[in-house]
């Protein structure tokens, strides 16, 4: 049964790095002037030289680094080979004038986007400023760096080490209010999680388990506790309230994997949580039965789809060694 599994962590890490390319798109977009301008090579090198000058560059000059760090990955090299450039964007960064600290956010996001070796740069040198600015009461400041940090972790699992050493994963795991800022938080814990898997410390196992205790489940939010679930020390570490919570959205899930055609990976998530809670079995069971889960997970089945299904049979197969009953799911299932 580990095939399942693996399909299914290999589509999880499909979609972050997916994800990590992609989100940011409909922002830049709506940033960028209506009227078609390219952004050169020169562009970004002059604008580089007045950050490492400490010439006083403008919001308007940020965003146009923003964008053409985007637009081509070769200005992402072109802005680094400028000795000093980054330190320049970190002044900007921590600076007194929030337009420019928002744009020299968005410029690190986008660079965050570059390869292990530019994400162990820039990590080095903002990091710790980019956690502490999730704190920050200006909330396109605190959203950005969460996404950054999100996009640093994606790059690997050396980064993600260097910034948990930084306090990263503590602080996107306190509590948010801002809708905006729990999506971004989930975001990046994602990258974190899935870099890190074993080597996540259980003592900040615990403090997501507790954050998403706090949350709505989302598609987001059920990837990130499937991947945690996968962690050594998760079923230990799961709340009642947690759980309770994911067995509450599993008619959810349920249904709305019924109103569509394609694969419904929120279901699958939820499903392999399920799978994966070994000390639980019972309580899940009778939620099930309680329920009337039984009926529902049957006609799923009998839409003959294999990868759903294969989730839906690892977490019935654990069921059923756990209560050892088989009249009960001889009358379940049939």
């Amino acid at each position: 049964m580990e095939e399942p599994v693996s399909n299914v962590r290999q589509s999880t890490r499909n979609l972050l790095k997916l994800s990590r390319r992609l989100h940011r798109d409909e922002e830049n977009d709506l940033r960028r002037s209506l009227k078609a301008t390219s952004i050169t090579s020169e562009d970004i090198a002059r604008i580089a030289s007045k950050l490492k000058t400490k010439s006083a560059v403008t919001v308007a000059e940020l965003r146009t680094l923003e964008n053409g760090l985007m637009d081509d990955a070769k200005h992402i090299q072109v802005f680094l080979s400028v000795h000093g450039s980054l330190r320049g964007l970190v002044r900007e960064l921590t600076g007194v004038h929030a337009d420019k600290q928002c744009a020299a956010a968005a410029c690190c996001c986008n660079l965050a986007l570059g390869d292990v070796r530019t994400c162990t740069t820039l990590a080095k040198a903002a990091g710790s400023y980019l956690v502490a600015a999730l704190d920050n009461l200006m909330l396109e400041l605190a959203v950005t760096c969460a996404w950054t940090l999100g996009n640093l972790a994606g790059s690997g699992d050396k980064v993600s080490h260097i910034l948990t050493a930084q306090g990263a994963l503590s602080k996107l795991s306190d509590h948010h209010t801002s809708e905006e800022m729990q999506d971004a938080a989930v975001y990046a814990l994602l990258h974190f999680t899935q870099q890190m898997k074993d080597d996540l410390k259980e003592d900040h196992l615990q403090l997501i388990l507790n954050a998403l205790s706090k949350l709505e489940l989302t598609a987001s939010s059920s990837q990130l506790l499937f991947i945690l679930s996968c962690h050594d020390h998760f079923v230990q570490n799961m709340s009642q309230e947690l759980l309770g919570k994911v067995l509450t959205h599993l008619p959810n899930v349920i249904d709305m994997h019924n109103k569509q055609t394609k694969i419904c990976y929120d279901l699958i998530y939820i499903v392999r949580v399920l799978a994966n809670c070994d000390s639980k079995y019972e309580i899940i069971l009778n939620y099930c039965v309680c329920n009337n889960i039984f009926n529902d997970l049957k006609y799923i089945l009998s839409r003959k789809n294999l990868v759903v299904n294969d989730s839906l049979l690892w977490l019935i197969g654990n069921l059923y060694m756990c209560c050892g009953d088989d009249n009960l799911f001889l009358k379940l299932l049939t």
